[in-house]
Order: structure tokens, then sequence, then C-alpha cells
């Protein structure tokens, strides 16, 4: 590989880390995702390690992470018994899927504590009116959080149904269009 190639990915690699940092991701799962997504061919467990100074069996884990996200791909190349893999190009979609996989995650915890709270309070038996208003306080705290629950959980669903993906791919043609328009500077 051309020495300059290698710098700017190495640049490229380091600001990956960087911005997954910041937002609490696993670095060496953005690097593998980074470098497949740049490279122009399939990579091997062994070449992605050798060029992220990683262990094989930390690419291993990782990279079945990334697969499991659905940005990578494991693909056949002929005549070779290794793994290979390539990254899922479109951005947008793997971005978009990272996004309703933690959604649903989230709306589902919620919703498990929000049951289990419920069928705690309802069993309990007050004997007098301060720990009855207290109850009540409660309840009525928990149905406010579930009506925020119901309504995190209806966004979702609009998530599900492509809704967010059109605004989005409306809004990168709309940019796309503007950026055509521009008439140039003489």
């Amino acid at each position: 590989m051309n020495n300059n190639l290698a710098d700017a990915q190495d640049i490229f690699l380091g600001k990956v880390n960087q911005i997954c940092s910041k937002f609490g991701l696993n670095n060496i799962m953005a690097q593998l995702y980074a470098l497949l997504y740049l490279s122009k061919r399939p990579l091997s467990l062994d070449d992605m390690a050798e060029r992220l100074k990683i262990s094989k069996g930390s690419a291993s884990i990782n990279i079945r992470a990334v697969e499991r996200y659905g940005a990578v791909r494991r693909v056949w190349v002929k005549g070779s018994r290794k793994d290979y893999y390539e990254a899922e190009t479109d951005i947008v979609k793997v971005i978009m899927d990272r996004i309703t996989s933690m959604a649903q995650r989230r709306i589902s915890e919620i919703d498990e504590m929000l049951k289990s709270s419920y069928k705690i309070l309802n069993s309990v038996n007050s004997s007098n009116k301060e720990e009855e208003e207290a109850i009540n306080v409660f309840k009525e705290r928990l149905d406010k959080l579930k009506e925020l629950h119901s309504q995190a959980q209806s966004l979702f669903d609009l998530f599900n149904y492509g809704l967010l993906d059109k605004i989005i791919n409306s809004k990168l043609i709309e940019r796309k269009e503007k950026s055509i328009n521009v008439a140039p500077l003489d």
C-alpha cells in the first residue's frame, strides 16, 4: 500500500476513534468498520488485525459484533478458506439500524420496569392515610411515565415504518439539488 494512502487511512481511523469514544462506542468495532468501508476489496481477519495492529482474537470478537449490527457481512472469496468481510456502504442505513436497535432495547426495558413497578405497587396494602397518599402519588407518576412510554413507542413505530428514512433521504436529495443549482463564481 502506498505510504500516503496508509497515512490518510491512519488519520481517518484515528478520527473515527475520537468520534466513537465521545459517543461511548467501542473503538475497535468502529475501526474495523471504517477499515472495511475504505477498502476496495473484502478483508480477512488476518488483514484487519495486521492493519490495525490488534490481536486476531480481538478482531474476531469485534467483527462478529459489527456483523450482528448489520454494518459488515461475511463474504466468500474464491480459493480461500478464510473468513472475509466487507462493509455495508450505506452509512445512513447502518446508523438508522443501530439507532432503531438501541431504541427498541430501551423501550423494552422501560416497559418491563413499568410492569414490575405496577405489579409491586398494586400488591401493597396500605394501613394508613399517609401511605395511601404516597401510593397514589407513585401511581400518578407511573401513569405519566406510561404515557411518555406510549408516545416513545409510537415514535419508534414511525421509525420502523420508514418515515424517518424518507425524511432523511428527502433532505439529502434537497441538499444535493441545492449544491447542483449553485452557479459557479467567475
